[in-house]
């Protein structure tokens, strides 16, 4: 090491001066106050720069977040058009909604009130609430349809086939649960009515009622007609004008008539209903049914104790819909009675009503008729949510 020394000073030609310990020690002392004051200074230096480039930095955001006087117009569009990008997708369904829902609603509800009203004048000879008095008491001077019997014809449509149609599906699909091997199969099959354009199943489904031919000579009466001679009962007349029917007071009860429309209102909404309950029994816990056979319960406790309280949300949805559909019906009622709806209206519906209105001009009437329908929709869903509401389990 020595000899490394000598050889560098030997080279650079000066060689290193020599201090004593006392001399060296005072050195070294004054390089460390000296490295102590730089590194304070800098760490002050420091402090008072961030303190600069945090004050800038938030001023900077202060001026962005205001949009201040350094974005232009264009930006702010831009900016502004980005945050609200949301709204462009779902402008068109709203667009369309407006146009053809909400709209036709608000103009019904304002017209509805507009007496001898003129759609193609658009005039009117007074507000009030003579259209409807006259709709109720089918005093509007041109014969056919009556409201009431319109309205008592679609309530009992309603009221009985939907419970009747939600309660066979709830069978079905319980039954479906257990039989695994053909679950696909089934369900394709009961799925079909629902695919198919519902004037040609009426038009169809019609042909299973009707009897062919004259008193004296009859082809054939019919498939379901047949059924009952296995039986022997006599062939009934159930869609022509020799249906027999039950009067109460103004109002009549084609009940031949009735069975036809509720069995394929039964028939045509099962398949849905089918496929919402199935859907949800496959989510119901299996633990519920162990515990249930462990308890000794017999599978009708199991059912409407367990299954039915446990799919309660789907069963409301399926009735409040249906009840919507079976108020709404019309297609499968021309599509089984023809236009005029059976014999003089008796089988016409609420729907149908509306519609007799709007092709004869008297859009007064027709808008009256849609506002009750839409009041009694309202009720009678009020009511069946209320009734549910208590009987429902939320998992």
């Amino acid at each position: 090491m020595k000899e490394n020394k000598k050889d560098v000073g030997s080279a650079s030609g000066t060689p290193p001066k020599q201090h004593n310990k006392f001399v060296q020690y005072f050195i070294n002392l004054g390089a460390r106050i000296r490295g102590w004051f730089v590194d304070k200074w800098t760490a002050i230096k420091d402090f008072f720069v961030g303190i600069k480039t945090y004050k800038q930095r938030k001023l900077e955001a202060e001026l962005v977040t205001n949009d201040g006087p350094q974005l232009t117009k264009g930006e702010k569009f831009r900016r502004g058009l980005k945050s609200q990008s949301g709204w462009l997708f779902v402008a068109p369904a709203l667009i369309l909604m407006l146009v053809f829902t909400f709209w036709p609603i608000l103009a019904a509800f304002i017209n509805a009130f507009k007496q001898n009203y003129n759609s193609l004048s658009d005039t009117y000879q007074g507000i009030g609430f003579e259209n409807f008095v006259r709709v109720i008491k089918g005093d509007t001077g041109t014969g056919g349809a009556s409201f009431n019997q319109c309205l008592v014809n679609t309530l009992l449509f309603t009221l009985i086939s939907v419970p009747l149609s939600t309660l066979l599906a709830l069978l079905i699909s319980v039954a479906l649960n257990s039989i695994k091997a053909v679950q696909k199969a089934y369900q394709t099959i009961l799925f079909l009515p629902y695919l198919t354009n519902s004037l040609a199943m009426g038009a169809v489904f019609a042909t299973f009622f009707t009897i062919i031919g004259t008193e004296k000579n009859i082809e054939t009466v019919g498939l379901v007609n047949n059924v009952l001679g296995w039986f022997g009962l006599a062939p009934v007349e159930w869609i022509k004008a020799s249906s027999p029917v039950w009067t109460l007071g103004s109002i009549k009860i084609p009940w031949a008539k009735y069975i036809v429309v509720i069995v394929y209102e039964v028939w045509s909404g099962l398949p849905f209903k089918i496929l919402i309950l199935f859907s949800a029994l496959q989510s119901i816990n299996k633990q519920y049914y162990d515990a249930a056979k462990v308890d000794g319960a017999s599978r009708w406790t199991t059912l409407w104790r367990i299954t039915a309280p446990m799919i309660m949300p789907q069963i409301s949805y399926l009735l409040v819909t249906g009840i919507m559909g079976g108020m709404k019906q019309y297609t499968a009622i021309v599509g089984i009675f023809g236009e005029q709806m059976g014999t003089n209206y008796d089988m016409g519906t609420v729907v149908g009503y509306i519609y007799r209105y709007v092709d004869n001009g008297q859009y007064g009437y027709a808008f009256a008729g849609s506002i009750l329908l839409f009041l009694i929709i309202m009720v009678i869903t009020w009511i069946n949510n209320k009734i549910t509401k208590k009987h429902t389990t939320y998992r």
